[in-house]
């Protein structure tokens, strides 16, 4: 029971007019203590400067009968309100205060334009709901939301939303089935399913998903977690299907023999004796060819050829056992990505067994997962399979897995060099030029790509391929956007790192002539100074820019340059000279200044040398 004793040390805890303002309409329950939350609303409302504060005091006095009050902080409210939280507030407070829900949803209408991101866009409809119960309203919020959202657990949370808060299954349908459209992966189509039978109720439907996030699984680790799915559907065809599509999937012993169990488990032997082959083919110590003749003896017992052929293998793999154990030992003491790789090479080296390898190389890569992605990182994995495995599949998910994050050019530059320069080098260029080709239609469709993001691109081309010509395509490309002298120039530059010296000149030229006045001229050699080219050179552009130019300003400013950028104190002098005349007023006191400053050798006195 709240009384005035249990509230008052409450009190402490306030630092703002909504929450003395909660701590009073809690004194307005039952048994009801209406002075003590006047006083608290006396003491704190006068002092109240947001929105938020002045709102909630409104709803009290509201609740105490005191309605020229509250409508006076509702006004004062309204005067403060500068942001889309705060107009919530104020929302609330019309519709509670004035029993307005014409103003209110005015309110929420300005809150809703200023809202962008998912999350508050949630917590408005939930708003809305629990103030006004405008299910129209709150679903014009939500699918703002819709708008905004692309990943599995976002559709899911806006799903649930409308379902539990609007009451409205039909939009939650909506929502799953716009996710359904749009996501292909295993972890969100198996989500999506997840949730739809959470929020739904509808397995059918959750069925369906489950069958599309089979068709789609690419990895043994997503097929098992479609067996686990298929448990809970409770049918054994499905199930039969998705262990198939994990033996598909598996490349280890382990994996082959428990799927193998799965399959006799329902009644498919001819399904179990064919991974239990896959299972022979990848042993890879003496526990897992043990194991391979356990699973054998319990489920192929009637295959007396397979059995007496596990057996066979298993007693030269005890002949071994010490050799094996070794380097099982140094498996164990193995902790870091280092240390797995270069026991992996050694198996093949030393062992021949490529199974053992893999087994190596994948224990490497687990240490990596969950850790966020870098292909730094991977990048040594990539290369271990490469280098000791002929696993064309792994190798291609990794990278696929490489491609997906490659977000900045540093990262997909060198994925497609690497890539390049596979051992596997038909599969390795074949997935560096799906990668460029990706990346070029990305940037064509969008509309913020600049001229440098396709000069990267023809960057990352040339020094995966060493391709010229689709190098220069991309550089031409970039050309046709180009519009000043830092584009050109950085066009000039690639050009020449790439061999062609004549169409760098080109560039280069075409820079010059892009250059408006001296100080683009005066830019435009600070760049080439710093490609490193000799100065008769850089000499030649620059009076090649020189020589475009009208106006005696931007000559003179030229000039200056000679001396500033290049250093040329005779040169200089002959611009000068040759400028002389051609100002009037006061411009000739600046002209005087600047050839005195820049082309008088004794200006700054006589031990003075340049």
């Amino acid at each position: 029971m709240a009384t005035r004793d249990t509230l008052t040390p409450k009190e402490a805890q306030c630092s703002g007019g909504a929450d003395y303002a909660a701590l009073a309409l809690e004194a307005l329950q039952e048994p009801a203590d209406a002075a003590y939350a006047k006083e608290l609303m006396d003491r704190v409302s006068g002092d109240c400067q947001f929105t938020k504060d002045l709102a909630a005091c409104a709803i009290v006095y509201k609740a105490l009968g005191e309605q020229d009050r509250a409508e006076e902080l509702l006004q004062t409210a309204e005067d403060y309100c500068m942001s889309g939280e705060e107009q919530v507030s104020l929302a609330e407070a019309k519709f509670k205060v004035l029993g307005d829900k014409a103003a209110a949803v005015g309110a929420y209408e300005k809150a809703l334009k200023e809202t962008g991101s998912l999350d508050p866009l949630i917590d408005l409809a939930k708003n809305v709901m629990s103030v006004i119960a405008d299910s129209a309203f709150a679903r014009k919020v939500l699918e703002k939301a819709e708008a905004k959202i692309s990943r599995a657990v976002e559709y899911s949370k806006l799903a649930a939303v409308s379902a539990e808060h609007l009451l409205d299954k039909d939009y939650a349908a909506a929502i799953f089935n716009k996710a359904a459209e749009k996501l292909s992966s295993v972890p969100d189509l198996l989500s999506l399913a997840g949730e739809v039978t959470k929020t739904l109720g509808d397995p059918a439907r959750a069925k369906g998903l489950y069958q599309r996030a089979l068709e789609g699984a690419t990895d043994f680790a997503a097929a098992k977690t479609l067996i686990d799915s298929a448990k809970q559907v409770g049918d054994t065809a499905f199930m039969q299907s998705a262990l198939k599509k994990a033996g598909d999937l598996a490349s280890a012993t382990g994996e082959y023999i428990e799927l193998a169990e799965g399959l006799a488990g329902v009644g498919d032997k001819p399904g179990a004796a064919a991974l239990l082959d896959k299972a022979e083919d990848a042993v890879a110590g003496l526990d897992e060819m043990q194991k391979l003749v356990t699973a054998v003896e319990a489920h192929l017992s009637d295959d007396a050829e397979r059995l007496a052929r596990v057996k066979i293998k298993l007693e030269k793999r005890q002949a071994n056992h010490t050799r094996y154990m070794e380097f099982q030992q140094l498996e164990k003491d193995a902790s870091s990505v280092k240390h797995y790789l270069a026991l992996a090479e050694r198996v093949r080296l030393e062992l021949e067994d490529p199974f053992y390898a893999a087994k190596l190389i994948e224990s490497a890569e687990t240490l990596l997962d969950g850790t966020g992605y870098q292909f730094s990182r991977y990048k040594p994995i990539l290369l271990a399979v490469d280098k000791n495995l002929d696993d064309i599949d792994w190798l291609s998910r990794l990278l696929d897995r490489a491609s997906e994050n490659a977000v900045d050019f540093i990262a997909f530059k060198d994925l497609v060099v690497t890539a390049a320069r596979l051992k596997h080098r038909e599969l390795g260029v074949g997935r560096a030029r799906a990668y460029l080709a990706a990346r070029e239609a990305a940037l064509a469709a969008d509309a913020n790509s600049t001229v440098y993001d396709v000069t990267k691109l023809a960057e990352a081309s040339f020094a995966a391929t060493q391709g010229a010509a689709e190098a220069g395509r991309l550089l031409e490309s970039a050309r046709a956007q180009a519009r000043d002298h830092f584009a050109l120039t950085h066009i000039g530059r690639l050009y020449a790192s790439m061999g062609n010296g004549a169409k760098a000149d080109e560039l280069f030229a075409a820079a010059a002539a892009a250059c408006a006045n001296g100080d683009a001229c005066i830019q435009f050699i600070d760049r080439l100074k710093g490609f490193a080219l000799p100065a008769e050179v850089l000499k030649k552009w620059y009076a090649e820019c020189g020589a475009q130019l009208s106006k005696p300003a931007d000559k003179l400013r030229w000039a200056e340059g000679i001396a500033d950028a290049l250093n040329d104190k005779t040169w200089a002098g002959e611009a000068y000279s040759q400028l002389a005349g051609q100002f009037s007023g006061d411009d000739i006191a600046r002209f005087e200044l600047s050839r005195r400053s820049r082309a008088d050798m004794n200006y700054f006195g006589a031990n003075r040398r340049h």
